[in-house]
């Protein structure tokens, strides 16, 4: 019988909804009942025309605040179910580093490109790792496919459903980097 192994991808899934909790209950909230953004700034959000060096935390830590419950519960389920392929095939620091430095640098994009926009949300970092799954993964693996349906979810969000009916700069930057880092860890690893 083989020791289980929990991935720090489902950790992080984890700390996302007991982020959504705390937060909940801090407000005197139901679990389910929506958050507000301005509210959410006292615990690390930010709207992107404040946003300072000195507050440069607040990129980090904003990624694990979600105003509407089911998109937070999505976010944790990608977290856990891509996250878990990268690890698998990267390892968990490469896994976390590709998805939180990718959350973090869309985020900044999110700061530059949307300054009147509240910035929460971990989409942009489930976007980074799927980037990186799509290009390095395993293919056609489960966690392949939760990265398809991420990606898909995700631009389908943008494009139908939010009021500017575009791409937002954040996913874009968090797919991208997430591309990227794929492309690189692949040509890193080829045999020469």
């Amino acid at each position: 019988m083989g020791k289980h192994k929990v991935r720090v991808s489902w950790i992080w899934a984890g700390s996302v909804i007991l982020a959504w909790v705390a937060v909940a209950t801090s407000l005197g909230q139901p679990l389910w009942a929506q958050q507000s953004s301005q509210e959410l700034v006292a615990f690390g959000a930010m709207k992107g025309e404040n946003f300072s060096l000195s507050q440069a935390w607040r990129l980090l830590g904003s990624q694990w605040l979600h105003v509407k419950f089911l998109h937070m519960l999505f976010n944790a389920l990608m977290i856990a179910a891509v996250g878990q392929a990268a690890e698998a095939r990267f390892g968990w620091a490469t896994a976390l580093a590709v998805g939180l430095i990718g959350g973090t640098l869309a985020q900044l994009v999110t700061v530059y490109f949307l300054p009147d926009a509240f910035i929460s949300g971990a989409s942009q970092a489930y976007l980074a790792l799927c980037g990186l799954v799509l290009v390095a993964g395993p293919v056609r693996s489960f966690g392949w496919w939760m990265a398809i349906v991420g990606v898909f979810v995700g631009v389908g969000l943008d494009l139908l459903v939010s009021s500017h009916g575009a791409l937002k700069p954040g996913h874009v930057a968090g797919l991208t980097f997430g591309l990227a880092s794929g492309v690189a860890l692949r040509i890193s690893r080829r045999p020469v």
